[in-house]
């Protein structure tokens, strides 16, 4: 029995340092990639260090070669908002919906979350018809953003405000305190967690956003993703430069993820536990 257990356990241990390895080379083959020239990358050095360590690659595509900088700030700018649209329009949604008591609120807590279920590309053309106008400002993406993006945000703040005690809105409405008041000062502080995580979510999403960014932009508020992918040439491409903007792109959500993995983790099993 030890023995099936040692090699079990040598077994379990190898899957693991296999797993780690495919999901790290990716990001290994980028950030080499990012260091490299265009023959480099496409000769006989496609996966080793680079020989040269061209770290001009980096200036090239943040300044006037890839305009990186600026792609960088228009994401930033419809992340941010989009960010503060879904975290005020979800939580105020959520407290209306599950602290409430009105007809037809579970018909409309329903409705809301049947959102999840549309897919971004069946709502391509009533979107063209609707934002086209809007090409030229963030809002052509924040607005579609937003809207695809509050049903999640309402289904991830549910499983918290269910778990706040009704006791706690009465004894405020004892002292005299308004149901706005009661949502703003009581009940949204304790609702941090949720809304940190919701919004992790969210931003995941919109960060990497393509397929709506790449129609409703021009190269005014053009984001980091359409950017990058424009970086290839018809007939010349420098992927080293490339690279260096894909590396650029993806550090966000790096720091992102090793900053607040953890809070996600507590967040999401302190909203499945009930009671």
């Amino acid at each position: 029995m030890k023995k099936k257990s040692v090699a079990g356990t040598i077994l379990k241990q190898l899957f693991l340092i296999l797993w780690v390895f495919l999901c790290l080379f990716p990001l290994y083959w980028m950030v080499t990639m990012s260091l490299k020239d265009t023959n480099e990358i496409f000769g006989t050095n496609m996966v080793g260090l680079p020989t040269q360590w061209l770290w001009g690659n980096y200036a090239n595509a943040w300044g006037s070669g890839g305009r990186v900088s600026n792609y960088m700030l228009n994401s930033v700018i419809d992340t941010f908002a989009t960010l503060i649209g879904t975290s005020f329009l979800g939580y105020m949604s959520a407290y209306g919906l599950l602290r409430m008591r009105w007809r037809g609120q579970k018909a409309v807590f329903t409705y809301i979350l049947m959102g999840m279920m549309i897919p971004m590309h069946a709502a391509l053309y009533p979107l063209t018809e609707i934002l086209m106008s809007l090409t030229k400002t963030h809002w052509a993406l924040i607005i579609p953003y937003v809207a695809f993006n509050i049903p999640i945000t309402i289904l991830i703040l549910s499983g918290f405000i269910a778990n706040i005690p009704y006791e706690m809105e009465e004894a405020a409405c004892i002292d005299g305190s308004g149901i706005y008041r009661t949502a703003f000062t009581i009940i949204l502080p304790m609702m941090v967690p949720a809304l940190i995580t919701a919004a992790i979510f969210v931003f995941l999403q919109v960060w990497n956003e393509l397929l709506l960014a790449s129609l409703f932009t021009t190269d005014s508020v053009r984001t980091l993703t359409v950017g990058i992918k424009q970086m290839s040439g018809q007939y010349q491409t420098d992927y080293g430069s490339m690279g260096a903007g894909l590396v650029i792109a993806t550090l966000p959500t790096l720091i992102l993820y090793m900053c607040m993995s953890g809070q996600v983790q507590k967040s999401l099993i302190a909203g499945a536990v009930k009671g």
